[in-house]
């Protein structure tokens, strides 16, 4: 059998998707559907698919060699019959194709199976997709999980041993926390994390890097992260997908909360964020406190993305973060809808759009950079955030330097004392070996001889043009 491509070699020709397979908790932690609206939308709508989601990635130059990797996370119930109504055909790059290792669709057959734990709605259908894979002729299915979780499955079903030991068709891979391995053409990080006291030993969740060097947070089923955990595997993910049980804290469930939730989009600087695995109905408890201001029964999907909607509005991070109430059958591609989130974009005029006074800057390492125009007070506002400090800053008369259109000046914002600190911010070329592809943004804030903020930045040439014709049309005037 030809071998799969490595990650590197994937980068330009693969595609990716994510679909969430199942969204729900286990069914008897919903209560009864006449107290709880969520557990009347779960029957009305009879969902019984738990939470789970699969990768697909597409390689192959051509119509005729193309072919699909698929990485399920999870296996509980109902998630083969989710699976089987998958429809790819829609994705010029999906459709059609088979997976490496079956002659099966690459939507009902995976290549491999990554376990977070060992509990019911997360591995109770572990037995049938193995029986369903040895049908095929196909090479072997790899299924990867910690040594603990290994042994509590094996426990839980011992007619798995004759399949692993017998047919060698299926293999178990025993993986460690925090150490990477490569499933196919991505990346994975097993992360170690707590999920209430009840818990099964060797609970993880996962980060998945894949070839168009992007990343996925695979985050259902934990309370908390240990102390020591590198912050440094979660900054910045193109997707969080995060399994919350309540919408307010409630650590009896031995899983965060929505609110939780909004915590971790801002500190992992989450471009997306998928909630599954909600059941609310703890959040009845919280009616019995006659000072709670939040919501108090288990909501239904439409009321529990309201919540989050006009938490994000009153929190200011409405268009900083999305947030949504996942679906079954919910694909992710990782490309944003024409409008959505573009800095600018050519219109069909062949005309370019004003960027506008504010722009949001993701840097090749670890910061985040957005600045805001305020033309009536004639201000810069910047906010430089990485995963431990954020830095806001306002400054005021900002001006492009008259001989260098890549220096931008502003002064510091007067008080009733003393005037803050000044900016002085310049765009150079990068001396890194990909120096044609990305720039250094070399920001200095200092108020006098004190340091605030000092660092060279690098961003993309994307980015770099985002920014220049930024500063062009927002600050060309103080050149004149």
């Amino acid at each position: 059998m030809e071998s799969i491509p490595s990650s590197s070699a994937l980068t330009s020709t693969s595609k990716t998707l994510v679909r969430i397979n199942g969204v729900m908790p286990d069914i008897s932690t919903l209560g009864n559907s006449e107290k709880s609206e969520r557990a009347a939308e779960v029957k009305r709508a009879n969902m019984t698919a738990n939470t789970s989601c699969s990768v697909f990635i597409s390689y192959g130059t051509t119509s005729s060699n193309k072919q699909v990797f698929h990485l399920l996370v999870d296996v509980g119930e109902g998630i083969i019959q989710s699976l089987e109504k998958t429809d790819l055909s829609s994705y010029p790059d999906f459709s059609g194709a088979t997976t490496k290792s079956s002659t099966g669709t690459a939507a009902n057959i995976p290549d491999a199976i990554l376990l977070t734990h060992s509990h019911n709605d997360h591995v109770k259908e572990l037995p049938l997709i193995i029986s369903k894979y040895s049908d095929q002729e196909s090479k072997t299915l790899n299924v990867y999980c910690t040594k603990e979780c290994h042994d509590q499955v094996i426990n839980k079903f011992p007619e798995l041993k004759s399949k692993i030991n017998g047919s060698g068709r299926i293999a178990f891979n025993t993986i460690l926390p925090n150490e990477a391995f490569n499933v196919g053409p991505v990346s994975v990080i097993p992360i170690s994390v707590y999920h209430g006291d009840n818990s099964p030993a060797g609970s993880v969740i996962y980060t998945v890097r894949l070839p168009e060097k992007k990343k996925v947070i695979v985050g259902w089923d934990f309370l908390s992260l240990p102390d020591n955990v590198d912050q440094n595997l979660f900054w910045n993910p193109d997707l969080a997908i995060l399994g919350t049980q309540t919408y307010n804290a409630h650590p009896e469930t031995g899983l965060i909360s929505v609110s939780d939730a909004f915590e971790f989009a801002r500190r992992w600087n989450a471009k997306e964020c998928y909630i599954v695995h909600y059941g609310g109905l703890m959040d009845f408890e919280d009616a019995k406190n006659q000072w709670f201001r939040g919501p108090t029964k288990a909501m239904n999907s439409e009321e529990l993305q309201k919540a989050i909607n006009e938490n994000l509005k009153l929190t200011g991070k409405e268009g900083r973060f999305k947030i949504t109430v996942a679906r079954e059958g919910m694909i992710w591609t990782g490309e944003k809808t024409q409008g959505e989130g573009e800095k600018w974009q050519e219109q069909q005029s062949g005309q370019v759009s004003l960027i506008g006074n504010v722009i949001e800057i993701e840097s090749l390492q670890d910061y985040v950079m957005t600045f805001e125009k305020d033309n009536k007070k004639d201000m810069l506002k910047l906010v430089i955030e990485d995963r431990i400090n954020r830095y806001d800053l306002k400054f005021i008369n900002p001006h492009v330097e008259k001989t260098n259109s890549n220096m931008l000046y502003a002064k510091g914002e007067k008080g009733m004392f003393a005037s803050g600190p000044e900016l002085n911010l310049e765009i150079l070329p990068s001396e890194s070996l990909e120096k044609e592809e990305t720039s250094i943004v070399r920001i200095n804030v200092s108020k006098g001889k004190k340091t605030v903020f000092k660092y060279d930045i690098m961003i993309s040439r994307k980015d770099t043009d985002d920014l220049r014709r930024y500063i062009q049309e927002n600050f060309q005037a103080g050149i004149l």
